[in-house]
């Protein structure tokens, strides 16, 4: 492993370096890792997190530069219990590493019932799916919407922890991916991205003195903004953090209307996407290749999960929701006297939650219920080329799906006459899904859905680590 001491990680905002990160993110001890099965270029990625390096005791001694920076989260939407942000990834060398073992955020490493967030490592299964989607939507144009996976390098399981794998004691299924009966990954990523659960962290942690919080305002408006457009000229004025917390959600909005023509389902968003609006978590897609409208049926815990698939923006949009009113909540406690901030502080802090509310009022497209239903029934309807009484199901189903995600309902979905799809799409995680298609949609996988189940029905099945590492291009 390079021993020199790196440089401050170009993703860092350029008024922080790895002694001041942004505050979302802390350090932990790193050595040489197992993933030596690796394409050229990538070696300097084979790392693992080192936490016998932390000693008991320190009464002196040096900051170690050749650290992983792992991110501390707090989820909008309920946390589970023991998973406090990163616990398997982190930043090193200005990149997102995923897989390189528990990080201090993995909180539930004496959990057994956690299985797949506890144990640290990543299957195979999950890896070739972000580094495959990644290469299918670069090839399809949409390269720009995700946070795309670069690289994965392999690393080969000790005979006990293939034992585990065997019994089931992992994420990892062998039947799943052949490979992960020896093996593990490790995927990387850019790391010029922060999500809203890191800000909401971060904010929760605050230190009162007006540099930092004003480079914490600064930190987000920032991570806001799409990577192509950043630069050291950030203002952290109220106006300027309403107008980029406005240009993220609608990037992301059109986003997620491009994955819908694309028949791209992702199934997880909570904390999945960047503030910026890019989807960031690649492990789980469901690619049709062509707009779609259907269902997902699943057993989950003995009992059958029916899961529309259409309209993940309306997730998205709920999520926003959460945001601003996370937001806007923190910013009127923090308005108080009795917060702790001082008077220069309070006003800024005030003048910022009087723009938001003022940006973000009723009258926003994020709070049109039926403008945000109206316009994706629309988009989506313009795709499949329906006619009236297709487009008149849809809306009803948009209605459905709009409750469900954004309200919490639990509701029957609408019987709109769902048939069986003749070739589905490649699976997106073990758990074995039939899909089910409104007649109006169509019902199987376009060529390039079915180019795709291909590619992962190939690198699946491959045992050689280093084949498998050389079969990803489409």
């Amino acid at each position: 492993m390079n021993t020199a001491k790196p440089a401050a990680p170009s993703v860092f905002p350029p008024w922080r370096d790895h002694k001041n990160p942004p505050p979302w993110l802390f350090p932990a001890p790193v050595r040489a890792g197992r993933f030596s099965i690796a394409t050229p270029g990538t070696e300097r990625f084979n790392i693992e997190v080192a936490p016998d390096r932390v000693s008991a005791f320190r009464f002196s001694g040096k900051c170690d530069p050749e650290v992983l920076h792992y991110d501390m989260q707090t989820q909008l939407l309920g946390n589970a219990r023991g998973r406090l942000g990163s616990g398997r990834a982190g930043v090193y060398q200005g990149h997102y590493v995923k897989g390189a073992g528990r990080t201090p955020a993995a909180a539930n490493w004496n959990d057994d019932a956690d299985v797949y967030h506890g144990s640290g490592h990543l299957a195979i299964g999950s890896a070739i799916r972000e580094r495959a989607i990644t290469a299918c939507l670069q090839a399809r144009g949409l390269g720009a919407l995700i946070v795309p996976c670069t690289a994965v390098l392999l690393g080969k399981l000790s005979p006990a922890e293939q034992r585990a794998v065997k019994q089931a004691q992992t994420s990892s299924r062998p039947s799943f991916t052949t490979a992960d009966a020896r093996c593990m990954a490790l995927s990387v990523k850019p790391a010029n991205f922060a999500r809203m659960s890191n800000f909401a962290f971060a904010l929760d942690r605050f230190e009162v003195e007006p540099r930092s919080i004003a480079e914490l305002f600064l930190d987000l408006e920032y991570y806001l903004t799409p990577p192509e457009q950043r630069g050291d000229d950030a203002e952290g004025s109220p106006q300027s953090i309403v107008n980029a917390l406005e240009r993220a959600f609608e990037r992301g909005l059109a986003s997620f209307r491009a994955f819908s023509s694309a028949g791209l389902f992702w199934l997880y968003l909570e904390s999945n996407f960047s503030l910026d609006g890019r989807f960031l978590d690649l492990e789980t897609p469901v690619y049709f290749g062509q707009p779609f409208v259907g269902i997902s049926v699943s057993t989950v815990r003995g009992g059958i999960e029916r899961e529309v698939l259409g309209f993940e923006e309306f997730g998205f949009a709920g999520h926003w929701r959460g945001f601003i009113a996370w937001l806007t909540a923190r910013l009127r406690l923090l308005c108080l006297r009795e917060s702790g901030c001082g008077r220069e502080v309070r006003s800024y802090l005030g003048g910022l939650l009087r723009a938001i509310e003022r940006r973000f009022s009723a009258r926003h497209l994020l709070y049109d219920d039926r403008a945000l239903m109206q316009q994706a029934t629309a988009h989506l309807a313009g795709g499949l080329g329906l006619e009236a009484a297709d487009r008149k199901r849809l809306r009803a189903l948009a209605r459905h799906v709009f409750d469900v995600r954004v309200y919490n309902h639990v509701a029957a979905c609408p019987e709109l006459g769902w048939k069986e799809v003749t070739t589905p799409p490649a699976d997106a995680t073990p758990r074995k899904r039939n899909f089910l298609h409104a007649p109006f949609s169509p019902g199987a996988a376009s060529d390039g859905g079915l180019d795709y189940a291909r590619m992962i029905a190939r690198l699946s099945q491959e045992k050689d680590p280093h084949k498998l590492l050389r079969g990803f291009e489409p």
